[in-house]
């Protein structure tokens, strides 16, 4: 039967007989573990953060809007935004010209060093963890900013597509409109019909010689008789065309409006992040954490000395 007292008793034993042994080796592990956890064989990193909210990102598909931001972080045109931006492949010393694989090694370390992560409140925490606190802030910046620019621009592909429909049908209802008030112009002139019904009207009064009072008596029936001719043959031609006239005015005002709201959606500035925790530069490190390091590595060394102790009485 197994004796569980009498193993823990011998536990007890062999370590009591070996305290001054492990208590050494706990001590060495302790000190090795100061001083090789120290910044001179680990380089201290800095972090700093920032949390955002969407906003004006518009509808795609059923993605809610921190989905779609979160789509957007991931991608790689911000990140490689950033990179060249802040010139972070020689930051963190990755050859990206002479080794093949130098762009996958420098997206590895943007990725241990940059972390976004969705919060319970439908808002995008950002972490980065740097060696130097400034670059950190200058990180998470470069990050939020690189978001606004990235949509804006595809933004503004969009607004482009849309704008270029509204040019055809402003630009095609104008042409018609300098068509239509041209040949309205050459009928004024040429043939001097201005206003069809007022003329119309005169020309029958003078006609028929039904003027009121002087009038009747100055009446020029040569005149007459000649936008009487010009009304016959034109007049249809200028009842239409007027009318067209107007009705391409109407739309004239409806296509310039479109296009000019248009217009300010390809031009307008806009920003997709909402900044809640503005981004700040800490000076406090969050790695390495000494005391931790220090604790396990000493927990281990002297585990692994009683380990070893207990296997040496078993041969034994």
């Amino acid at each position: 039967m197994f004796d569980l007292k009498n193993m823990n008793n011998n536990l007890i034993e062999i370590f009591l007989k070996n305290f001054k042994l492990l208590a050494i080796i706990g001590l060495i592990a302790a000190v090795v573990s100061v001083v090789f956890s120290g910044p001179t064989f680990i380089d201290p990193k800095f972090q700093s953060q920032a949390v955002v909210y969407p906003s004006n990102l518009g509808e795609y598909s059923e993605e809610s809007p921190i989905e779609q931001m979160m789509q957007w972080f991931e991608s790689r045109t911000i990140k490689e935004n950033v990179i060249k931006e802040l010139g972070l492949a020689e930051h963190y010393d990755i050859d990206t010209k002479n080794d093949s694989l130098g762009h996958y090694w420098l997206l590895l370390e943007y990725g241990e060093n940059v972390s976004i992560q969705e919060t319970k409140y439908e808002s995008a925490e950002i972490t980065v963890t740097d060696t130097e606190p400034e670059m950190a802030f200058k990180i998470v910046n470069s990050v939020i900013g690189n978001l606004n620019k990235v949509i804006r621009e595809e933004h503004r592909k969009r607004s482009l597509e849309e704008l270029k429909p509204v040019e055809i049908e402003f630009n095609n209802v104008k042409q018609e409109l300098d068509s239509i008030g041209t040949e309205l112009k050459k009928m004024r002139t040429e043939f001097e019909i201005i206003n069809y019904s007022v003329q119309s009207e005169n020309i029958s009064k003078g006609y028929l010689k039904t003027f009121d009072g002087a009038n009747s008596t100055s009446v020029n029936m040569q005149e007459i008789l000649k936008l009487k001719k010009n009304i016959e043959e034109k007049g249809g031609d200028f009842i239409q065309a007027e009318k067209r006239f107007y009705q391409l005015i109407d739309s004239y005002n409806y296509w310039d409006n479109e296009l000019k709201k248009a217009s300010r959606n390809v031009n307008r500035e806009m920003t997709y992040t909402n900044i809640v925790t503005q981004p700040y530069i800490s000076y406090k490190k969050v790695s390495p954490v000494r005391w931790l390091i220090v604790v396990v590595s000493t927990f281990g060394a002297v585990f692994f000395a009683f380990v070893v102790l207990l296997f040496k009485q078993k041969v034994k």
